[in-house]
């Protein structure tokens, strides 16, 4: 059984005005940290700043490709 290293925790709002937050964790690493965080207006919107965000700063091309995964099997659209 192959085990997840990455892992998104998500903070939906209950305030229809409110963003949504999500967290991507590493779990490769010991302590568990987090990698970085995105937001926008829904789920797909918060996986694109954290997409975005993940680029900018050069982080590792499998916590890119993670993120891109959740992506597509969110929306049924690739990244």
């Amino acid at each position: 059984m192959v085990q997840q290293r990455f892992t998104l925790v998500w903070d939906r709002p209950v305030s229809p005005d409110a963003s949504t937050h999500v967290s991507l964790f590493d779990g490769g690493t010991h302590p568990l940290h987090i990698v970085a965080s995105g937001h926008g207006a829904d789920e797909p919107g918060a996986l694109r700043d954290l997409s975005v965000t993940l680029k900018e700063r050069h982080e590792s091309a499998e916590a890119i490709a993670y993120v891109s995964e959740e992506y597509a099997a969110l929306t049924g659209n690739p990244r």
